[in-house]
């Protein structure tokens, strides 16, 4: 008998930690600048009693997102090489001229947005300038409402494809991914809403908005389910290899078994709680506790599709060990951009005057003198 012995090489993870904080908040923003912009759109009371929160978490994860990428890819020349080289064939080319357009656009929506705010109330020096003129800017919001859309539609169709092109990795290459990364983007981004209403005063001052913020995200996640869903339906009548992999990984390891059955409760958690809020005023109250699970959710997700796919090597058995860095490339990265998030939520709860939404004055003085 001969024994064959093959060796196969032991490969580091291509995409950091930073990749999925970035994949995350890019997710997280144009999700929540959809909601918010639904608002100017037509679509009612009901979105602007959910607008504040909306907008606040779109604004600060778009500041957020480019930070993380530029770390991501590590090289400074390979951010101005985007634009040098550009390859319109290349979803990351594309991505680098769509993520400043969105940023830019998104921005000026929300400066559109507080303009009215602005020249209601004793604004600062500093701010007063976005209130001069005669001009209305409730006439330009619908616009740029509607541009922020589609903006915000393209950049979760761009980062959703750059994924999925990678043919070497099974798991990615289907045209599910994108449509279940934007999916569970908009999971979390309702899920922010929640967390934003309980601790931003200014973002809930609609007694509505609560109830409807959780009949959205009651909407999104069973839409998340029909998705996936689809993608096993697919799978298992067309053959399809994402999902043929994604079994054969459930049933030979135990890591990934465990990764389902969390998936499931997690799901089952914020389907039952989303359904007990609407008819339980208690269950409503404590709606900041399932956004800020279905915030670990979505950011779990990306920690799944991201980071444990690239332990599943292209070739050969077995998985590849993956110890999280306690450093920049790891843990203390993780722990960096969360933290610049928060202050960016706080800066820009002060600026946009709703940390106290009764004293406008007071909010325009404290920003005013520090």
């Amino acid at each position: 008998m001969n024994i064959v012995e093959i060796n196969v090489p032991l490969y580091e993870a291509a995409w950091l930690p930073w990749a999925v904080q970035y994949f995350f908040f890019i997710g997280l923003s144009p999700a929540a600048a959809l909601v918010a912009a639904l608002a100017d759109l037509g679509g009612g009371e009901r979105w602007r009693g959910i607008q504040p929160a909306a907008m606040l978490l779109a604004l600060s994860t778009a500041v957020v997102a480019p930070v993380a990428l530029l770390a991501d890819l590590a090289q400074p020349g390979r951010f101005w090489h985007f634009y040098a080289y550009f390859t319109p064939w290349s979803w990351m080319s594309i991505g680098s001229i769509l993520l400043p357009a969105y940023v830019g656009v998104l921005f000026v929506y929300g400066l559109l947005w507080q303009r009215e705010r602005v020249r209601d109330s004793h604004a600062p020096g500093w701010l007063a300038w976005l209130g001069r003129g005669n001009w209305s800017g409730r006439k330009l919001l619908p616009v740029a409402a509607a541009a922020t859309v589609v903006l915000a539609l393209s950049i979760l169709l761009y980062t959703g494809s750059e994924v999925m092109v990678v043919r070497a990795r099974v798991l990615w290459h289907t045209l599910w991914l994108p449509v279940n990364l934007a999916l569970t983007a908009l999971v979390g981004a309702l899920g922010g809403v929640l967390l934003l209403q309980h601790w931003c005063a200014g973002c809930a001052q609609a007694e509505a908005g609560r109830p409807f913020a959780n009949r959205l995200l009651l909407a999104a996640l069973l839409l998340t389910t029909l998705c996936a869903l689809g993608w096993a339906a697919s799978g298992m009548l067309l053959g399809g290899a994402s999902f043929n992999e994604a079994l054969r990984l459930f049933q030979q390891y135990g890591y990934w078994k465990l990764l389902f059955i969390a998936s499931l409760v997690v799901g089952l958690v914020l389907v039952g709680g989303s359904l007990r809020a609407l008819r339980s005023p208690v269950w409503l109250e404590r709606s900041w506790l399932r956004g800020a699970l279905a915030l670990l959710a979505a950011w779990s997700f990306r920690w799944a599709v991201l980071m444990d796919v690239q332990t599943v090597p292209k070739y050969g058995a077995g998985l590849y060990p993956y110890q999280l860095p306690l450093g920049s490339d790891g843990l203390l990265g993780i722990a960096a951009t969360f933290g610049l998030w928060a202050a960016m939520l706080m800066l820009l709860a002060m600026a946009l005057g709703l940390d106290d939404p009764q004293d406008d004055e007071a909010i325009w003085e404290r920003g005013a003198h520090g």
